[in-house]
């Protein structure tokens, strides 16, 4: 059971100041930051309590809204668990891609940097509790929160342009990019269903393995 005298934490006690301070509709800005809260409350109830012990009515309790306004926004937990892993994902894109800018033009150098990148992050155990709730959430709404659960297409997409762009500059004119970054996806999520289960990813592992997948994929035989 829960301990409800338990002290609110940071993310639930920050989301009171979205609340209206008067009767009427919320500005802009304060539409805006119950959103955000909403969020990120959602997503610390679903993942200490779970998808079916959360309610609707626990997060605009703990928001400190009222339950219309939560459905307003949302019509059930399945679309709210979607937009929760969405927002989830873009937070950790944004950080784990300050350093893009200052990759060298090898195309080689880049796909070792976002593999290990993928790597260590898919094994964070922040990450892997949302991944729990993705798979646990998956298929109860019109929405599966698993069609691209972490940004899989994304990812795909943007493997497959660096390999494009930066590809010709190292000899390489690939017939078809797309095709090369789905294999490197497929490689990364072969080799995290069955090592990222037994914990976190140290950068020296996840490197190390980086560099192989990279080396296999680029060099063929060469690489054995």
């Amino acid at each position: 059971m829960t301990d409800t005298s338990a002290a609110p934490s940071p993310k639930i006690k920050k989301a009171a100041t979205a609340r209206p301070t008067k009767r009427g509709r919320p500005s802009h800005e304060q539409s805006a930051a119950i959103s955000e809260a909403i969020l990120a409350v959602a997503a610390e109830l679903f993942i200490k309590d779970g998808f079916d012990n959360t309610s609707m009515e626990a997060i605009a309790n703990a928001v400190g809204i009222p339950k219309t306004t939560l459905y307003k926004r949302y019509s059930d937990k399945a679309a709210l668990v979607n937009d929760v892993i969405i927002d989830q994902v873009a937070s950790w894109s944004q950080v784990a891609s300050r350093q893009d800018s200052r990759l060298p033009n090898d195309l080689k150098k880049r796909l070792v940097h976002h593999t290990t990148t993928i790597l260590v992050w898919s094994t964070k155990p922040d990450v892997r509790a949302v991944m729990r709730l993705a798979l646990n959430a998956a298929g109860r709404g019109p929405q599966d929160v698993l069609t691209d659960f972490f940004g899989y297409t994304d990812m795909i997409a943007f493997m497959g342009n660096e390999i494009a762009v930066y590809g010709p500059a190292s000899g390489i004119n690939a017939r078809d990019p797309e095709r090369i970054a789905h294999a490197i996806m497929a490689m990364i999520s072969g080799w995290l269903n069955i090592r990222g289960m037994s914990g976190p990813v140290s950068a020296k592992e996840a490197r190390s393995q980086a560099e192989f997948m990279i080396n296999l994929l680029m060099g063929g035989v060469d690489a054995w």
